[in-house]
């Protein structure tokens, strides 16, 4: 037993990270692995198109996921949660060597019962701080054996694999007198660490564009010093995060999974401390408490405090860094204390952490039960997607029309990471959203993905239209796909073909027959054929004004980025461009849902019409600012990386 009793806490960990294993990749994953399987290069060498250089947590690490196919995201999780375990059991040995086996092993359960970690394992592309958190725990091991070279390209390797390493840099070149080690030689360790981050400095892109900026965020996304108001409420949720304390308000439900988990690693977790207590210490503690505490506080605010002042954002996983040096103090204190206090202390902590992992009202966190809604929703859609198409054939656009927004994520899985080429493996896919189709030189096929995730396969020349589900397509559904789809015929040059598919559109209602023919006259208008258009208004029922607005607001809202509308849809819905009233009211609609263009333009049409107008002068500038930042995300980003 005494053979085996470091490497339990392990155990532990891997217990409570079970229901991370098997998701699918999500959101960044698709990135890195679009790279590795079309042989880009974009990870492996520095590149000004990505900041972020870490060649081997991107470019090694999923090149291997992409040999294994179809079964790269399981042998991404497997890895993680190896990766996981290996930073458990090295921080408990660390720990050991310097403080007695006891407080090695509680370091290790702490860690391991850290309700943030099994996020790690979750979301795929995290092998990033997993990597870094493990080099970095191999150079602590190596320096404390005096094998400084070593130790060195282990923090090399921590640094190509995640930029926090560069806190944990103060700790090692102070390691030998913090822990009162003579000969110090900082000044040499100082010089060796100095030129490794000079080099990497050198090579790494967003260090020199951060160092152009004055630190402030820019082409690095959201890394950078703004808003400094934000680091405070940051590190005090880090803070409340190592306490397993749940830092999200509305505070999150009970996990389904939690009171099943919470037995087994709580039973698991009891036989590992009842068994340390057992036990004897094998040899004194190689340094005295105050300078192990000195350590454990350098490792644990380093990454803290860099975390909290230079991201933008806030995510639980970020605390795994500083949650080393936390566990460290933490399991030297909890070695010393009774075995019931042990036990209850540890009991308390594990509940918490499991709480903090249950279901969050808020979708913008991103955590472990945000995670497990995308991985089920991108399930959803790729089975269906598989039903309807076992195959596609090369240099097919997709036309998608995704209708199903919200906690799922698949707007952005879908066009911004392209996961269709992931899930075929066929780099010649496209997907497109309707407005934004081309002409194309292969073949085109039109599909919606409903709100319910269900996808559904429309042909434009027939309108029959079939599910993945096999249930009748709601026809309102597949009306608005059609209603884009002939935006980006019209908008790509195809305006007659996108009249004619309006004009012949089975109709449920007078109100949608009115909205067909007046899209219809609005594309004739744009190509200069008023006869025409005017010949469709001709027969087509008049509208009150406020209806007229209404649909115009969907009408607009969406269209092809290289053509606009505007003027030819306020004409063609019987809106004239003079009526400010009218304008205005259109500006607050698309600002109210998020539609940041098409919002600027109406604010410049009001600010014409009324000059030094208060309320479009906001909306411009704030529409402005929103699309600077845009500007500022690397390609394809989301807001969690």
């Amino acid at each position: 037993m005494r053979r085996y009793l470091p490497y339990s806490p392990a155990v532990v960990a891997a217990i409570f990270a079970i229901p991370a294993v098997g998701f699918t990749y999500l959101w960044d994953d698709y990135n890195f692995l679009t790279n590795a399987v079309f042989y880009q290069l974009h990870d492996w060498f520095p590149s000004h198109d990505d900041p972020f250089y870490r060649p081997i947590s991107r470019g090694v690490y999923f090149s291997v996921l992409d040999l294994a196919g179809r079964g790269g995201a399981a042998l991404g999780h497997v890895l993680n949660l190896c990766f996981l375990l290996a930073i458990v059991i090295l921080l408990g040995s660390f720990v050991s060597r310097l403080a007695g086996r006891k407080a090695g092993i509680m370091a290790g359960l702490i860690f391991a019962g850290l309700g943030a970690a099994p996020a790690l394992v979750a979301w795929t592309c995290l092998d990033q701080d997993l990597l870094a958190i493990l080099f970095s725990l191999a150079a602590l091991h190596l320096r404390l054996s005096r094998r400084n070279g070593a130790a060195l390209a282990a923090v090399a390797a921590a640094l190509l694999s995640k930029e926090t390493t560069l806190a944990v840099i103060p700790a090692l070149v102070l390691f030998d007198w913090i822990l009162d080690r003579k000969p110090y030689r900082i000044a040499i360790h100082a010089a060796a660490y100095s030129a490794l981050v000079a080099i990497w400095s050198v090579i790494h892109p967003a260090v020199g564009i951060l160092v152009s900026r004055g630190l402030r965020s820019g082409a690095t996304g959201y890394v950078g010093l703004e808003h400094p108001e934000r680091s405070p409420l940051h590190a005090i949720r880090y803070l409340i995060s190592l306490l397993n304390l749940p830092a999200f308000w509305p505070l999150p439900a009970w996990p389904a999974f939690g009171v099943v988990l919470l037995l087994v690693g709580g039973a698991a977790t009891y036989f590992v401390v009842r068994n340390t207590d057992l036990e004897d210490e094998p040899s004194l503690p190689a340094v005295s408490r105050r300078r192990f505490v000195v350590l454990a506080a350098v490792l644990a605010a380093g990454p803290l405090i860099l975390t909290s002042a230079m991201i933008r954002g806030w995510a639980p996983y970020y605390g795994a860094f500083p949650a080393v040096g936390f566990s460290m103090a933490a399991g030297l204190g909890l070695a010393s204390l009774p075995l019931r206090t042990q036990l209850a202390v540890l009991g308390i902590y594990l509940t918490l952490g499991m709480w903090s992992r249950g279901d969050l009202k808020n979708p913008e966190e991103t955590t472990e039960s945000n995670f497990r809604l995308v991985d089920t929703a991108l399930k959803k859609v790729e089975l269906g997607f598989r039903q309807l198409y076992p195959r596609f054939a090369p240099n097919t656009q997709i036309v998608l029309s995704v209708q199903a927004r919200g906690r799922g994520s698949i707007y952005i899985h879908m066009y911004a990471f392209q996961v269709l080429r992931i899930w075929y493996r066929d780099r010649t896919l496209r997907a497109v959203r309707p407005e934004d189709r081309k002409r194309a030189d292969g073949p085109e096929i039109l599909i919606l993905i409903t709100p319910d995730r269900d996808v559904v396969d429309i042909d434009p020349r027939t309108l029959y239209a079939r599910s993945a589900s096999r249930t009748e397509p709601d026809y309102h559904q597949c009306e608005g796909a059609v209603r884009a789809y002939a935006m980006g015929l019209a908008g790509s040059g195809q305006a007659d073909d996108a009249v004619h598919l309006l004009l012949h559109l089975p109709e449920v209602n007078a109100g949608l027959l009115s909205v067909h023919r007046r899209m219809a006259a609005m594309f004739l208008y744009a190509d200069g054929r008023d006869r025409e258009a005017e010949a469709v208004l001709d027969s087509t029922v008049a509208l009150p004004r406020g209806l007229a607005l209404a649909d115009l607001q969907a009408v607009l809202a969406e269209q092809p980025k290289r053509r606009v509308f505007d003027d030819h849809g306020l004409r063609a819905f019987g809106i004239s461009a003079q009526d400010t009233a009218a304008v205005r009211e259109l500006m607050r609609w698309f600002v109210s849902m998020g539609y940041v263009e098409v919002a600027l333009r109406f604010s410049h049409r009001v600010e014409r019409l009324r000059p030094g107008d208060a309320e479009a002068e906001a909306v411009r500038r704030h529409m402005t600012a929103i699309l600077e930042m845009r500007k500022n995300l690397p390609p394809g980003a989301s807001d969690v990386d």
